[in-house]
């Protein structure tokens, strides 16, 4: 059972930022969904499906698959592990004629506005399916300015009946292969935003190793290209944290943006990363945004609750 939704804007820049970029960079954000759930109304069976399923790949990290809706289709979806309620837009919700099961609040930074919640029978990638999906009913227009065309977001609400593993050099999806080899690093499914719980989430631990701090909780997100760090890291880390690094600032009402940043989960070490340190504020159930597209391979196992960072094959 729902008890509350937000919809937040993420930060999907270009890898060097620069000051009169910035509006540019501020209009390139993907939606996400954090939705608040009772624990008892989470829990979901993972499904294997044993299916090879191509993508397209737009902009080097965005994942457009397709998508059949009802038995119709197929239409062209973002597959976003940081959106945890699968969205359609209202054209293909008037298309598919999806009843109305509601409403809910959703929020894009400081702008709230009601949406509708619909029914879907059945949901399809491949073989890969789910049936009886509630899901939002939104425009999606920062996502049709990053990927034209697109007619909804897939989210975990979906994907985390499955296992799955990402290989963004074939642009390939797999569903139900068996864990690869390699170091099998945990994620959590749950978290808390002012003390409630949140759902359907893949939040991992990272360490900053030019950073002063220690290890923080990063959100492994689809839909973002570069590692981001939220208001509330400037906690965590020292007023001065990054050593040996560059920076570069929009302002004081801008971004910060740290380059050359090494980034270690578990014995992963991802090198010459542009790290970015936001200052406007977001709800969120974690220090900020970890891109999966920074991996070559990445394994997703929601039945396991791990990952494993570049397998071989």
């Amino acid at each position: 059972m729902l008890a509350a939704s937000l919809l937040l804007a993420r930060c999907c820049r270009l890898s060097r930022c620069r000051p009169q970029s910035l509006r540019r960079r501020f209009l390139q954000s993907l939606l996400l969904m954090l939705a608040m759930v009772l624990p008892s109304a989470i829990a979901a069976q993972v499904m294997q499906s044993k299916d090879l399923v191509k993508f397209r790949l737009r902009n080097g990290y965005l994942i457009v698959v397709q998508t059949t809706i009802n038995g119709a289709g197929p239409f062209s979806f973002l597959l976003d592990t940081g959106t945890t309620r699968t969205v359609i837009d209202p054209g293909l919700a008037r298309q598919l004629q999806a009843p109305a099961i509601g409403k809910d609040s959703l929020t894009i930074y400081s702008t709230v506005r009601q949406v509708r919640l619909v029914h879907l029978d059945g949901v399809q990638v491949g073989y890969a399916e789910a049936s009886d999906l509630g899901v939002m009913v939104d425009k999606l227009d920062e996502v049709k300015f990053l990927v034209p065309g697109i007619r909804g977001v897939l989210g975990e609400d979906f994907l985390s009946r499955f296992d799955i593993l990402i290989d963004y050099k074939r642009h390939e999806l797999s569903f139900g292969d068996p864990t690869p080899a390699g170091e099998r690093c945990p994620v959590e499914t749950l978290g808390q935003y002012h003390g409630l719980p949140t759902s359907n989430r893949l939040l991992i631990k990272a360490e900053f190793m030019d950073a002063n701090g220690g290890k923080v909780k990063l959100q492994l997100d689809t839909g973002a290209k570069t590692p981001e760090l939220f208001p509330a890291s400037h906690d965590a880390f020292p007023s001065q944290p990054w050593g040996g690094s560059m920076a570069l600032s929009s302002g004081s009402n801008g971004i910060t943006v740290h380059s050359r940043i090494t980034i270690k989960i578990g014995s992963t070490m991802v090198p010459d990363l542009d790290v970015i340190q936001s200052r406007h504020g977001v709800a969120y159930d974690a220090i900020g945004l970890l891109p999966a597209s920074i991996f070559h391979r990445i394994y997703i196992s929601h039945s396991g609750g791990f990952v494993v960072l570049n397998p071989g094959g």
